[in-house]
């Protein structure tokens, strides 16, 4: 039986929360906080609070989405991974990884056991989501070269 409407809908799923997560990150980290330099110190510091208490709510419901989806797309995709070989079970374990240390750091940051400044926590994200992202267009090409 084939589930088209499941693919395609848990697959725009997945795509859709990256971007709202990598983008809102990147928008924060390259746009908003240099902005806010312009700022007096106590405005800042509630703009950059509000903004964020925002933010956090779409970063909740897009690691959900994120979780939920790639869990659909991995049971999916095992047949596929298997046929790649090792290799393809070995990167998607290692972006599984990547992609779970990085919602640890979201969590730990939100729930204060992590005291990182702002840029560097932002900055270390869009490095964690780089890895995850550069490490599916890797598997994208490994599953297009197998089903050949």
């Amino acid at each position: 039986m084939d589930h088209w409407f499941l693919q395609i809908l848990f697959r725009y799923v997945h795509i859709v929360s990256a971007i709202v997560l990598v983008g809102g990150t990147t928008f924060i980290a390259i746009a908003m906080l240099p902005s806010m330099r312009l700022l007096e110190d106590n405005l800042r510091g509630s703009v950059q609070k509000l903004a964020m208490d925002r933010f956090i709510r779409a970063v909740w419901l897009g690691i959900a989405g994120l979780i939920v989806s790639g869990a659909y797309n991995w049971i999916l995709l095992a047949p596929t991974y298997k046929a790649i070989g090792p290799i393809g079970n070995i990167l998607i374990g290692i972006k599984v990884l990547v992609a779970i240390v990085l919602f640890a750091v979201v969590w730990a940051n939100r729930i204060g056991l992590m005291k990182l400044p702002i840029r560097a926590y932002l900055v270390l994200n869009l490095h964690l989501a780089a890895v995850v992202i550069l490490l599916a267009v890797i598997l994208r090409y490994l599953r297009a070269v197998a089903s050949e």
